[in-house]
């Protein structure tokens, strides 16, 4: 479980074309630029007139392009399209002409303050005020999103765009700082949908202050599955052997800087008794190892990518154990046959947007292991068909879970709260997790099914399955808050495995 998964994004700047006029020695801008550094700016070109210019970058982990527009109109603003998760219009306080200094930071005169917008390489576009002593200490950043979606509050003060379940966009909780040292008290409001950054008052002269919008990972870049044929890596595990396998297990902290938008929370577990989960035990360099799997086909059972390998190393000797409990096997064992993972998971294993994976087993008696264990009455899903689920206004997913942790060799179930959080280093742009409380749950329950309870959703079945734990830190540094990968792509790699399976 706690897996060293970093953040891996892929991104590369589009070549830019005119440049724009450049003010180096503008007071304002260098005062920006010495609270938030110069490192990763985009310089807009190609400006006309009614443009300052523009900046695309790629990400070429999810094939998406984000191009900033920005305005000479600070009231027409920045305007966001990100090809996977739609656009976004981001209008700024202040107004009159635009200057835009070496770096690219492009500083607006306003009364009594200046308001200024930067795009870094990544896609990030900060909005950014710098106010004297005797300046306003509240400024509205109207944002024009697209039909239907909302602002969407958490609980560490950053918001979330959100159209239906699905996210847009996310901002970083906002931050003040006086440019002689200091932090200054910072929040949000909301008015509609326009952000309203609040600041504490302060004696000193100067201080700059700003927010932070990323745009969401969209879908369109899945590329297919990469696959394993691990039909002679099977076999079956003695009782013994079963009983003697430990939990796999990677320390691993967060890392510093690293933003995290969810609540602390708690539920405990109980003794489980969904018989579609199980133990899948292996060999990871000579040790005998579990994680947990969960029948979610007719031939295929759902886990976690890191159960699969590490660090370009292929785990060996294989066996899925159905309902495993202190050594019985009540549905038999089950050698595994084909795995099937994100190609973006990474030669190196290490991108936790994409820690899960689906395997085909081989069949027993002409029977594949759906036909032995009870399993369907959770369906596999990405949840795009729900309904506004993010921030703290908004109802959590009623989630069951079923692993095998840390030392017991039975398995534990628990009935929490889900939701969908946005996590990212240093500021940068980062990605949604899926994270929920669970006492107890540590090492061993990585590839956990979450299986989302849906009674009064309308929604074909009552339970689903949306993620399994892993993803962020492998799924968690602490035994009582656990994550999953968002899964963007992850109902495509399941169609793609499952036209495979049998």
């Amino acid at each position: 479980m706690r897996l060293s998964l970093g953040l891996a994004f892929g991104l590369a700047v589009a070549a830019v074309l005119v440049p724009a006029p450049s003010y180096a020695d503008e007071p304002s801008a260098q005062a920006i630029e010495a609270a938030t550094g110069v490192k990763g700016l985009v310089r807009p070109s190609g400006g006309d007139a009614n443009e300052v210019g523009a900046a695309t970058t790629r990400d070429k982990v999810w094939a998406s392009t984000t191009t900033v527009r920005i305005a000479r109109d600070a009231r027409r603003g920045v305007s966001i399209v990100d090809s996977g998760s739609g656009s976004v219009v981001l209008g700024l306080p202040g107004g009159g002409r635009p200057v835009v200094s070496a770096k690219g930071t492009v500083v607006y005169p306003g009364t009594g303050f200046r308001s200024a917008v930067q795009t870094t390489v990544d896609g990030t576009v900060r909005g950014l005020v710098e106010a004297g002593k005797v300046g306003p200490r509240t400024f509205r950043f109207p944002l024009t999103v697209p039909q239907g979606a909302r602002i969407a509050r958490n609980a560490d003060g950053s918001l979330d765009v959100m159209r239906g379940a699905t996210p847009v966009g996310h901002l970083d909780a906002p931050w003040a700082k006086y440019t002689k040292g200091g932090t200054v008290p910072a929040s949000f409001g909301v008015d509609g949908t326009t952000v309203v950054l609040r600041l504490g008052q302060g004696n000193a002269s100067r201080l700059v202050a700003g927010l932070s919008y990323h745009a969401a990972p969209g879908k369109g870049g899945y590329r297919g599955a990469a696959t394993i044929d691990a039909t002679k890596r099977s076999r079956i595990w003695t009782t013994e052997e079963m009983r003697q396998a430990k939990p796999l297990d990677a320390p691993e902290v967060a890392p510093k800087g690293t933003r995290r938008s969810e609540p602390a929370r708690t539920a405990r577990a109980a003794a489980a008794t969904d018989p579609a989960a199980g133990a899948m035990f292996f060999s990871f360099l000579g040790v005998k190892k579990r994680c947990t799997a969960t029948v979610v086909h007719r031939n295929l059972i759902a886990t976690a990518a890191h159960c699969i390998q590490q660090g370009g190393i292929i785990f060996n000797r294989w066996t899925f154990v159905p309902q495993y409990d202190k050594g019985a096997t009540p549905y038999g064992s089950w050698k595994i046959k084909t795995i099937y993972y994100d190609q973006r998971w990474g030669k190196l294993n290490n991108n936790p947007d994409f820690d899960y994976a689906f395997i085909s087993l081989q069949p027993q008696n002409g029977k594949y292991v759906g036909d032995v264990v009870p399993w369907g009455r959770a369906k596999l899903t990405d949840l795009s068909w729900r309904g506004a689920c993010s921030g703290d206004g908004c109802p959590e997913i009623p989630t069951h879970v079923t692993g095998y942790p840390k030392t017991l060799d039975s398995p534990l179930e628990c009935f929490t709260q889900s939701r969908l959080v946005y996590i990212s280093e240093n500021g940068g742009k980062g990605s949604y997790h899926y994270t929920f409380p669970c006492k107890g749950y540590a090492e061993g329950v990585s590839g956990t099914a979450l299986v989302g309870q849906f009674p009064a959703q309308g929604h074909p079945g009552y339970e689903v399955i949306f993620g399994v734990l892993g993803g962020y830190q492998g799924g968690g540094d602490t035994d009582d808050i656990s994550y999953a990968s968002y899964w963007v792509d992850g109902k495509s790699l399941f169609d793609d495995a499952a036209s495979k399976a049998i």
